[in-house]
């Protein structure tokens, strides 16, 4: 199992902070990660015996049998039944996939083949994403997915609630490239202009110097929070139809179902609605992939970590391409929550990375 001896060898190295690692050893974690390897590599639950002859960690099956054991007890591997074999859980798949050693691209053919594809598409991106899409699909056989804009774009300097008739406001937005935005807010009830203006002042302290692309999912965190008073709680519930954006400014394009409708992973009828759902919702996959990028550039979803991914028991790794170091999209593949992320991670980055570099030399300013 190559995941299970890149796993020993880096720690070996000393090249991963193990004491970070969840409290597992570094023998429960090469364990884990055989497992979900070949679980990935064969879809069935995986025997100790199995771990034990194809992991390379010399391991006798007793042991991988107790190690396993832990795993089971501590959330990373579950058991279906008591007589069979043990599936990673998504606690065991994001170990996993923090572990993997990252590779810097793709395999040279699959480079090849993908520079050469995307050169030939070149003039095409600023008027039409869906042929990236459909490149990743067909590349990793998983549904390829294209979003944008995911830009950084202005930055918000202030906000200014004026008080118009009973409960209308008029709401105006200000950002640092001079841009006054207006929006008529209609509020549930009566607030007088001291009220308003403490309103204003709070949400001027705690969103300036925020993307405005980032400030909807900055307003949802908040309005999440236990400790707000009544006023702060006002201030979320006025920003939410501030701020709201229009799904239809954010472009989705989904292609390649037909690649995961193929595999033994979507032949039940439940798991298969649960994708064409997921796949079908754009605003979910938009909502989400504003959300999780505020935490860098290539992102990897599993299962219940997403709502995209939740319900279908899927994943997607995604990566963002950038025009002048400005962040323009995102592209990435979604997938069944067993894809080969060994794999399916450096093309997605290569992707995007091409597209940042097509985008510095053609001028595409749309895109």
């Amino acid at each position: 199992s190559s995941a299970a001896s890149d796993v020993y060898k880096r720690q070996e190295q000393g090249e991963i902070d193990w004491e970070n690692w969840m409290g597992l050893s570094k023998r429960a974690i090469s364990v884990l990660c055989a497992a979900v390897e070949l679980y990935i590599r064969n879809g069935e639950p995986v025997a100790s015996r199995h771990v034990a002859r194809h992991s390379g960690l010399g391991l006798s099956s007793p042991t991988v049998r107790n190690v396993m054991a832990e795993l089971v007890e501590a959330g990373f591997l579950s058991r279906p039944h008591a007589s069979a074999g043990s599936l990673p859980s998504d606690r065991g798949f994001r170990l996993f996939v923090d572990s993997m050693p990252r590779r810097s691209a793709p395999p040279p053919a699959v480079r090849r083949d993908l520079a050469g594809r995307m050169v030939s598409m070149r003039r095409e991106l600023v008027e039409d994403i869906e042929w990236v899409a459909q490149l990743i699909a067909e590349t990793t056989r998983e549904a390829g997915v294209a979003v944008r804009p995911m830009g950084d774009g202005p930055v918000l300097e202030a906000v200014s609630l004026v008080l118009l008739e009973s409960r209308r406001v008029l709401g105006v937005v200000i950002t640092d490239d001079g841009t006054v935005e207006k929006r008529v807010l209609d509020l549930d009830r009566d607030r007088t202009r001291e009220q308003l203006q403490a309103i204003s002042n709070y949400l001027t302290r705690t969103l300036s110097g925020i993307s405005i692309q980032d400030i909807e999912v900055r307003v949802s965190e908040m309005g999440n929070s236990a400790d707000l008073d009544e006023m702060q709680i006002e201030a979320c519930e006025v920003a939410q139809q501030l701020f709201a954006r229009d799904q239809n400014d954010v472009e989705v394009q989904v292609a390649g179902t037909e690649y995961l409708l193929a595999t033994p992973d979507f032949s039940e009828i439940e798991r298969v609605r649960s994708l064409l759902s997921a796949l079908q919702d754009r605003a979910c996959i938009a909502s989400e992939f504003r959300r999780v990028f505020a935490r860098g550039k290539t992102q990897v979803l599993i299962g219940e970590e997403s709502q995209a991914t939740a319900s279908g028991g899927l994943g997607i790794v995604a990566t963002l391409y950038f025009r002048d170091a400005r962040r323009a999209g995102a592209v990435g593949v979604v997938g069944s929550r067993r894809m080969d992320y060994q794999r399916i991670v450096p093309v997605v980055e290569y992707v995007g990375e091409t597209l940042t570099q097509m985008l510095e030399t053609t001028g595409a300013s749309h895109a």
